[in-house]
């Protein structure tokens, strides 16, 4: 069952140009693809930075909670 109304898409861009946002327009496809694929850069560079300050804040707190305060007698060694 064939429900597309038209031969080929051309026939459809061409009688329905309205309704493909950026039909006539290659450029303006082009600066979107570009503009999305800057705003995932930005994202993932802020997603990494955001969670490397946040281990490193957790795994200095648990470093100084995990450390011995001051001991009283040589552990050894040499």
């Amino acid at each position: 069952m064939d429900t597309f109304p038209y031969a080929d898409w051309a026939e459809a861009l061409e009688a329905n140009g309205a309704i493909f946002t950026w039909a006539d327009n290659e450029s303006a496809i082009f600066v979107l693809t570009a503009l999305g694929i800057a705003a995932f850069v930005v994202s993932l560079v802020h997603i990494i930075r955001t969670e490397d300050r946040n281990l490193n804040h957790a795994a200095a707190r648990l470093a100084a909670q995990s450390a011995p305060s001051a001991p009283s007698e040589p552990m050894g060694g040499e």
